[in-house]
């Protein structure tokens, strides 16, 4: 009876060793998970860089929601339409035309099949030819990122030759536990910043 007694006090500092033990593992587990949340969007985005750049269109079709950024297009380029002078003029027949035009355009040009295509088009046309074409380590070193939420990720990237132009901009989600481009938008004017003047108008 007094062997068991005698025991206690050197199984209760085993114990504590064991659940201190423990405690690390969690804290190094999910340090080293936050950390690969952290990075995940960013190797994904080198890995659509690279196929890109490689013309690797398999591996870029895999970073694609094709669904969400086919709506994107469809969205800017009605958007770049004016639909609503259109339908001003036409009010039955202008817009749904147009709509139903752009939209069966995008849904046979926007797909892995004419993916090279449209890389190939997209490239030069947001970079003028008079620019150097940049590397992607360039790109990524003036692009601005965020999280927007805890499944969403942003980024925006300032294309030479379009300086007065708004950022060209990807949007990223998680989905089926990866990342996939989900919406893209290409440079646009920016709007003019109307400036008020205080001096007396007839000056």
């Amino acid at each position: 009876m007094t062997a068991l007694t005698s025991a206690g006090p050197f199984a209760r500092p085993a114990s504590l060793k064991t659940f201190q033990a423990a405690r690390r593992v969690c804290v190094a587990a999910s340090a080293a998970a936050l950390g690969l949340y952290l990075a995940s969007p960013f190797v994904t985005l080198w890995s659509i860089g690279s196929a890109i750049q490689t013309h690797d269109m398999t591996t870029l079709g895999q970073a694609i929601n094709w669904s969400e950024l086919d709506a994107s297009i469809k969205h800017q380029t009605l958007s770049g339409l004016h639909l609503e002078r259109v339908s001003d003029d036409l009010p039955d027949f202008g817009s749904s035309f147009a709509t139903t035009a752009v939209s069966n355009a995008v849904d046979f040009t926007v797909t892995q099949a004419n993916l090279g295509t449209l890389v190939d088009q997209a490239v030069p046309a947001a970079i003028p030819a008079s620019q150097p074409m940049p590397s992607f380590a360039t790109l990524a070193q003036k692009a601005s990122v965020r999280f927007t939420r805890l499944d969403q990720f942003e980024v925006d990237v300032p294309l030479p030759g379009h300086e007065q132009d708004t950022p060209l901009k990807i949007e990223m989600r998680i989905q089926n536990w990866r990342w996939k481009v989900t919406k893209v938008e290409f440079p646009a004017r920016r709007a003019p910043i109307m400036q008020a003047s205080a001096a007396p108008s007839n000056a």
